[in-house]
C-alpha cells in the first residue's frame, strides 16, 4: 500500500486524492499531528503496522465506506486488526483535532458571533 501511495504521490496527485479524499500535503499534516497517538511499537514477534497505513486505512474506509473485509484485501491486514485500528484513528483524529477544528462557544458574544455569520451566508 505504501508503494501505491508514494506513486500516486509523485506521479498522480489527482489519483492520490481521489483515493484517500485529501491531498498528499493534507494527508502529511494530519500524520504529523496524530502520529504520537496512533503509533505502535515494534516487537520480538513482529514489525507493527506504521502509523502512515493506520491513517491511510481509516481515510479510505471514511471516505468509501468499504466493509472492512474488502480492506482487508487491499491494505493486507486482517480484519481483525483493521476492527480496532479504525476506531482507535477516528479517536486519536477527534481529540488531537477537536479544539482547532471544533471549537465550542463558551461566552454569548461567541454564540452571537457564530449567528451573525450563519446569517450573512
Amino acid at each position: 500500500m505504501n508503494n501505491l501511495l508514494e506513486k500516486l504521490e509523485r506521479e498522480d496527485e489527482e489519483s492520490y486524492k481521489n483515493f484517500l479524499r485529501m491531498s498528499a500535503a493534507d494527508f502529511q499534516y494530519l500524520l504529523s499531528k496524530i502520529t504520537p497517538a496512533i503509533e505502535k511499537q515494534n516487537t520480538l514477534m513482529r514489525n507493527s503496522i506504521p502509523a502512515a497505513e493506520r491513517l491511510a486505512l481509516t481515510l479510505r474506509f471514511l471516505a468509501t465506506g468499504d466493509s472492512y473485509h474488502s480492506l482487508m484485501y487491499l491494505f493486507r491486514i486482517p480484519g481483525c486488526t483493521i476492527s480496532r485500528i479504525i476506531p482507535e484513528v477516528c479517536s486519536a483524529i477527534y481529540n488531537i483535532l477537536k479544539e482547532e477544528y471544533l471549537h465550542t462557544p463558551t461566552t454569548e458574544d461567541e454564540w452571537l458571533k457564530i449567528s451573525q455569520q450563519f446569517n450573512e451566508k
